[in-house]
């Protein structure tokens, strides 16, 4: 079930920065140019899900053990690149940018994103395990 829940979190943290990114990189383009013309085609929401639910599968196979040192370090590594590579990917079969220009602030907001989603997935993680603790706590009382 964790796992399950980790996929799904991943999932939507990954989804909404994309959606966040592509719509502020839309909204600057408008700006600078004046052009209101959204360039966006129907399938493009639905590709930025199915990337970033490719993109949290990585999180499993990587992280199934937490390791330390070099192997931990190797991991965050090959699971970046993985999720670089992957974003990359659907960035070009499903047309999000136009211009090199547009895939090189795509490419920053995979950074970006990369830190929102271990940050958010540690805080999630610290939450849930002091509800743990409290439940226990809770537990030792009773007795």
């Amino acid at each position: 079930m964790t796992k399950l829940k980790l996929i799904f979190n991943q999932t939507l943290m990954i989804a909404s920065a994309i959606l966040f990114g592509l719509g502020v990189q839309e909204a600057v383009d408008y700006l600078i140019t004046g052009d209101a013309y959204l360039r966006w085609q129907w399938f493009i929401p639905l590709s930025i899900i199915l990337c970033a639910f490719v993109c949290s599968v990585p999180s499993i196979i990587f992280m199934d053990d937490i390791s330390t040192g070099r192997t931990f370090k190797l991991k965050v590594v090959l699971h970046f690149l993985c999720i670089f590579a992957a974003v990359s990917l659907f960035a070009t079969l499903f047309g999000w940018y136009e211009k090199l220009s547009e895939y090189l602030i795509i490419a920053g907001m995979i950074f970006i994103i990369y830190g929102f989603t271990w940050a958010a997935t540690f805080w999630l993680a610290k939450k849930d395990e002091e509800k743990i603790n409290e439940a226990l706590d809770d537990m030792r009382d009773e007795e």
